[in-house]
């Protein structure tokens, strides 16, 4: 018969660290004239409005009630609590808490920097915790794991007992999902140069193409674009020709404002530097650079994607 396992001293709590997000209130439909029991169309708002708090974030925002969406580009933060869930009578002492965590990505596996960064907590009362900070750039699509350790020492809190302590330790894991929040497509159009149709296009000849870019918002919420930057190999210069750009008088264009499945386009011209040679991969085809997208949630939450290398077939 097999012993059963001693519950271990201390709990592990992984919680979420995200921004609050608005309430949502819906007026009541306008009650007939002759009802016995009219109702206020605003009885649904918040009370904090109506009545006399003036309180102003209270009845505007709310925590997220659940571990939310995940998405690529953002930054994943949690805070990890170690609680001595001993009693004040308990014969024991907990001391030497150390906690450790990675994250499995679907192509690797990262140790993550815990803050504040003291490697150990010299002892824990009954009641007290510790709490530690994690922080990861979600850079891939699909499922993803972090993965707590926790290690503590209990010794015996008679003094008169001597007692070297036993080293214990548990590990929990804890799934997510990361999910796209801006899907790019992109299109290269190559542009024939003036005086050069009917010749022969060569490397010491320069090539114009003209990038464009479809930017759809995936998430659950709004986002606002901040910029997006086409970052040229060495060979190549661009023009930006988007909302970023100053016009005419100066004056730049609001960002654009994208709701859920909105859709975006913008443009970039690509010219290459005169007597330079462009990169080319094995299949010939000429490596133009990469695409920068920055946004914002619209709780303020930043976001970063950076493309892989985008090319186009050279026209002989």
């Amino acid at each position: 018969m097999e012993t059963p396992k001693e519950p271990h001293s201390i709990s592990l709590k992984v919680l979420r660290l995200s921004r609050p997000t608005f309430h949502e209130y819906v007026r009541l439909p306008q009650s007939p004239v002759d009802t016995e029991l009219p109702i206020d169309p605003d009885a649904a708002l918040s009370q904090g409005i109506q009545g006399g708090n003036y309180f102003l974030f209270q009845p505007l925002l709310k925590l997220p009630p659940a571990f939310g969406s995940a998405y690529v580009g953002e930054t994943f933060s949690c805070t990890l609590c170690a609680n001595n869930e001993l009693p004040d009578t308990s014969d024991r002492l907990i001391s030497s808490v150390r906690i450790n965590a990675e994250i499995q990505a679907p192509t690797q596996t990262v140790p993550l920097d815990l803050s504040p960064s003291d490697e150990y907590q010299a002892e824990l009362n009954s009641g007290d915790s510790l709490q530690k900070i994690i922080r990861f750039d979600l850079k891939e699509e699909g499922n993803h794991v972090l993965a707590v350790s926790l290690e503590y020492t209990e010794v015996a809190a008679n003094k008169d007992v001597e007692s070297a302590g036993r080293m214990r330790t548990f590990r929990k894991l804890y799934q997510f999902v990361a999910a796209p929040c801006l899907s790019v497509r992109t299109k290269v159009s190559d542009f024939p140069l003036r005086g050069l149709e009917n010749e022969k296009r060569s490397y010491a000849r320069p090539m114009l193409f003209a990038l464009e870019v479809q930017l759809e918002n995936m998430a659950d919420g709004p986002i606002t674009l901040v910029q997006i930057v086409f970052a040229p190999k060495p060979a190549f210069d661009t023009t930006l020709v988007n909302w970023d750009a100053s016009g005419a008088g100066g004056d730049r264009m609001e960002s654009p404002f994208l709701a859920p499945r909105d859709i975006t386009q913008a443009a970039f011209l690509i010219k290459q530097k005169p007597n330079s040679k462009a990169e080319t991969t094995k299949d010939e085809r000429v490596i133009l650079g990469q695409l920068v997208i920055r946004w914002r949630t619209s709780m303020g939450d930043a976001g970063f994607l950076t493309t892989g290398w985008l090319s186009t077939r050279k026209k002989p």
